[in-house]
């Protein structure tokens, strides 16, 4: 793994790249992009062993912090959902550059499945879409990431110590997947862990526009939204294998063994 810094001087971005191992020719180039709020601690290791095994099956595989969370520039006042689109942006063009690859995948992970969308639209080098528990409706998940608070004082309302203005808090409401068109040649994936009549009308709303689009449930017993005992970490073993399983069989690669213990 190497942790770097890259985009725009006046917001660094942080990433963590995975160079393709066992890879004979050129390698394939997969973005990671994560959730947010309290569901990007708990995705953390997911991520990570998501990464591992994308790089053992011969993927060159980019995550990165988004502007104002993590690593990357910013206070997390600052955070606008435009921006996080645009920093998608900018880590499709370094991961590109990198890999020297024409064309990349992206797997988002719930908001982080919105985001990479969102992104995905205005690009032609996407080959692969891959969104996994993505939110479909900004206005429910900040109903229920927020409780259903109100701030009357004009301050960011605190959610799971994260601060959320109500500019974001509005960006993300207005966040609707459903209002997206699909793009002819790109293939995407949505792999769930529940049945939801949202998900059967996005993946239909995506063939509509042209998307090549799979609709797989894999049941998982754990949840992005609550913490776990063990320093708020979810790790779902088969929706993970799963999501290698379709990256490699579409980049004809052999897939990996068992998951790493870390």
């Amino acid at each position: 793994m190497n942790p770097f810094f890259f985009g725009p001087s006046e917001r660094p971005l942080f990433g963590v790249y995975s160079q393709a191992r066992n890879v004979s020719g050129s390698p394939d180039a997969v973005l990671l992009c994560y959730p947010v709020l309290g569901e990007y601690l708990r995705a953390h290791r997911a991520f990570r062993q998501l990464s591992n095994l994308l790089s053992r099956t011969g993927a060159s595989v980019l995550r990165f912090d988004y502007s104002c969370t993590g690593d990357s520039w910013g206070r997390g006042e600052e955070a606008r959902l435009e921006t996080w689109i645009e920093d998608v942006d900018w880590a499709i063009d370094e991961l590109r550059d990198m890999v020297g690859a024409s064309r990349v995948s992206i797997v988002g992970l719930r908001f982080g499945g919105a985001i990479a969308a969102l992104a995905a639209r205005e690009r032609d080098d996407v080959k692969r879409l891959v969104l996994w528990d993505p939110i479909v409706s900004g206005e429910q998940f900040i109903r229920e990431a927020t409780s259903g608070q109100v701030s009357s004082d004009g301050k960011p309302l605190g959610v799971e110590g994260i601060p959320v203005t109500a500019a974001l808090k509005a960006e993300l409401e207005d966040v609707d997947l459903l209002s997206l068109e699909g793009a002819a040649g790109r293939r995407t994936e949505i792999v769930v862990s529940t049945e939801e009549p949202a998900y059967e009308e996005l993946a239909r709303n995506l063939r509509a526009g042209g998307d090549e689009v799979h609709l797989e449930v894999v049941p998982s017993s754990g949840s992005w939204t609550e913490a776990d005992p063990f320093g708020s970490a979810y790790i779902p073993e088969q929706i993970i294998r799963t999501i290698v399983d379709k990256l490699t069989e579409a980049a004809g690669a052999s897939a990996p063994g068992r998951l790493d213990a870390g």
